[in-house]
């Protein structure tokens, strides 16, 4: 089983020729709302690579939480794990995004920075050996933190996407209980203080992570640990919305691990999910099933 705990958004989305700068005003192309949430969408994309997968976290008593239940829960995800909380509204995520593809976004936390003991409970009885957890930053990083520990003593398999990394306290051995620490080019940066990635990702290795995949995007990747691989090229296609790409590429990382794929071929299969992903709008309907990613793959085998 594949079980996300972490953050579960309504995704607000406006479409601009570019970025406005700072005190001006541009019309936009366009505008949609729909489901979204790093925790959601990982466990979404893990569904529908054909894990069974459960989520935890929280949601408002409100219109956009009984929206983004209903979706989820028709994506094929457990929402059993979900609370909804009687004070706080769900959380929002503002997601502007370019003609180019490329996005900033805004999140309001809501709920989801009330994620805590509850929700560690939930997790608890769920956890088991063989298991993969997938975390990110959109909840308490406290949280995280017990939330790794715990999976690593249930003997579950451990992946952090260490976004956004503001939210990230450095200290020695943070990332003890991490397999597999994932963030983008800029998450890396940041968190290690240094521009070149293999520095990088030293560094984040000595802060005790076991594992570490650098996402570069168009670049492709930069992965360290377990991997026979070092520098892994992308996957070309044309970007439409790059919003959801990382989640895709950690959902399906995830689902492609417990279903025991070697971890070569998981980060492969992670590329072409986050690649197909960003070919088309939005954030959870913007990700693909695993027939779909296994044509991809296929097809870039003739060239």
């Amino acid at each position: 089983m594949v079980i996300s705990l972490g953050s579960i958004n309504m995704d607000l989305v406006v479409r601009c020729e570019r970025m406005p700068a700072q005190g001006e005003t541009i019309t936009s192309n366009g505008w949609f709302s729909n489901p979204g949430g790093k925790g959601a969408n990982q466990a979404v994309q893990a569904a529908r690579m054909g894990s069974r997968s459960m989520l935890v976290g929280r949601i408002g008593s409100d219109a956009f939480g009984r929206e983004v239940m209903s979706s989820l829960s028709a994506s094929g995800v457990d929402i059993s794990g979900v609370v909804a909380d009687p004070a706080l509204p769900t959380g929002i995520a503002c997601v502007l995004v370019e003609h180019s593809g490329e996005n900033r976004i805004i999140v309001a936390p809501g709920a989801n920075g009330a994620v805590g003991a509850t929700e560690l409970r939930i997790l608890r009885n769920v956890l088991q050996p063989g298991a993969v957890l997938l975390l990110q930053c959109e909840i308490p990083f406290g949280v995280v933190l017990e939330a790794a520990r715990m999976g690593h003593v249930a003997g579950a398999t451990v992946i952090l996407d260490p976004s956004p990394w503001e939210s990230v306290t450095i200290g020695p051995g943070v990332f003890a209980d991490v397999d597999y620490l994932v963030p983008n080019e800029s998450e890396a940066r940041a968190l290690s203080g240094t521009d070149d990635m293999r520095e990088a990702a030293a560094v984040l290795l000595g802060l005790g992570a076991r594992t570490i995949i650098v996402k570069m995007g168009g670049k492709g990747a930069f992965a360290v640990g377990v991997f026979g691989i070092g520098e892994v090229p992308a996957f070309s296609v044309v970007p439409v919305d790059t919003t959801a790409a990382g989640d895709a590429f950690q959902g399906a990382f995830a689902s492609s691990l417990e279903r025991g794929v070697s971890p070569d071929n998981a980060l492969n299969i992670a590329m072409a999910a986050g690649a197909l992903t960003v070919t088309r709008p939005g954030a959870q309907q913007s990700m693909p099933d695993g027939a779909e990613v296994a044509a991809f793959i296929e097809a870039r085998k003739r060239f």
